[in-house]
């Protein structure tokens, strides 16, 4: 075991036996290094990955703390799942989650999104900018996206993207859009499609039409399991596997270096196309931005989609495309389904992206949201029932809450709608009824009295 497994390990186990409470303060990383005859790397490496599994965090310059409710909702009695897979068609998982989420929009979104509330998102800054752009934004333009747009993308993403240009970037109408695009290209009726479970149920709705078949793969606590699905390959061959690596929606795991080697080394040996989703990548809580895919390899197959729909506007609709080898294909297939995306929503973006302001947001977002998720978690282990489990993320602002195995929790969903909550049911992110017992919930708006009444409907 390496240094820095065994001090987070160490550290970890004083957490959750009780040794350190919430709140208590650690050695401050050079103490640590000092005091545990370790390098200042290997103490950052192992308050890192405990700040990820949202053990820890630093809330002023060069100090750390345990985090409320470490131990808990968080730590203990966690429901176990199936480790096995699932392989259903799109259309009978399309079909069903299309029906529960026509109810789910008929009731206030604002438990049941995956986006942060309006009074943490720039607005100021991007009405400033929008009253001043140059009237060249009401011409057509390339359907690949605005040139200056795509070169600002590259430059502020290289640093966790690897070498890229503008060239390799297709911009689109959110990330929904570029997952479209990528799977019209790639996939036929009868291919089989991996997916991590659970997965974002947009993902089912998108595959719908496409008469392709879906191997569900269950997340650990490193991300999608690379045993099953070395397993499922080896079976049957994978056409496409699509995953998100940082901050995975719902459960908000991130996964490991070491495994997203192994996944991009399974995806190259087979000839598999493979598709990251990164659009909540720029609201982890790590100290540093989680790195991509193609920062570890060039593999060709490899494309990207992300969008500012989770960080800046989720109005602006704006994502794009990273690949190097099928961006012009792409531009092509963008020009035939919706011409291109909205010049005035490109300008705002490239005006914004890279500049102090939005260096300066992305901080103040980042500490808004690990507030209001520590403030739900509160509040949480006040209201669960005895034997529930609620994952911290490590970003966003999506809590996966397990329920006992014996609560239903699509009966609940309808239940809380009633009082005026939705808190995504569970059965949404899969073909089956293995999360009949889970729900997700958006802790991206402030925790108001309000809220705090409505939160209460999920006790039981």
């Amino acid at each position: 075991m390496k240094k820095y497994e065994q001090l987070y390990r160490r550290i970890k186990s004083d957490i959750e036996s009780g040794l350190m409470g919430e709140g208590e303060k650690l050695l401050s990383i050079r103490e640590e290094a000092r005091t545990s005859s370790l390098s200042v790397n290997t103490v950052i490496t192992a308050y890192e990955l405990l700040m990820d599994e949202g053990l820890i965090r630093s809330r002023e310059r060069g100090a750390y703390r345990v985090c409320s409710g470490a131990r808990g909702l968080t730590q203990t009695n966690r429901p176990r799942k199936s480790g096995h897979s699932r392989q259903t068609t799109a259309r009978e998982a399309g079909e069903r989650l299309d029906q529960l989420y026509e109810r789910l929009l008929k009731v206030d979104p604002s438990f049941a999104s995956a986006a942060p509330g309006l009074d943490i998102l720039p607005g100021k800054e991007l009405s400033r900018i929008l009253s001043g752009l140059n009237p060249s934004w009401m011409n057509h333009h390339d359907p690949q996206g605005d040139a200056f747009l795509r070169e600002r993308l590259e430059l502020v993403n290289r640093d966790f993207n690897g070498p890229s240009t503008g060239e390799d970037m297709v911009v689109t109408n959110g990330a929904t859009e570029g997952l479209s695009l990528i799977l019209g290209q790639v996939l036929s009726p009868g291919d089989r499609v991996a997916l991590e479970s659970p997965v974002y149920f947009n993902f089912f709705q998108q595959l719908h039409t496409l008469g392709v078949k879906i191997v569900e793969i269950p997340m650990t606590e490193e991300g999608m399991d690379l045993d099953i699905l070395e397993r499922e390959i080896k079976k049957q061959p994978v056409k496409l596997i699509l995953t998100q690596p940082n901050v995975q929606n719902p459960t908000g795991i991130t996964m490991p270096e070491n495994r997203r080697k192994a996944l991009l080394a399974l995806a190259e040996k087979n000839g598999i196309y493979l598709i990251q989703d990164d659009v909540f990548g720029d609201l982890s809580f790590s100290s540093l931005r989680p790195q991509n895919l193609s920062v570890l390899s060039d593999y060709p197959r490899l494309f990207q989609i992300s969008s500012y729909s989770k960080s800046i506007a989720p109005g602006l609709r704006v994502g794009w495309i990273r690949s190097p080898r099928y961006a012009k294909e792409l531009a092509e297939a963008k020009l035939r389904l919706s011409m291109e995306s909205s010049r005035l929503a490109q300008a705002a973006l490239a005006s914004f992206i890279g500049t102090k302001e939005h260096r300066r947001h992305l901080l103040n977002i980042r500490k808004a949201l690990a507030d209001r998720v520590e403030d739900h978690l509160s509040l949480l282990s006040t209201v669960l029932p005895r034997g529930s489990y609620v994952r911290r993320p490590s970003g966003g602002c999506l809590l996966w809450v397990e329920y006992p195995r014996e609560v239903n929790t699509t009966e609940l969903f309808e239940k809380a709608a009633s009082g005026g909550l939705i808190a995504t049911p569970g059965i949404m992110f899969s073909s089956g009824n293995d999360y009949n017992n889970c729900l997700r919930l958006n802790t991206g708006h402030k925790l108001t009295e309000e809220r705090r009444k409505k939160l209460e409907l999920l006790g039981l």
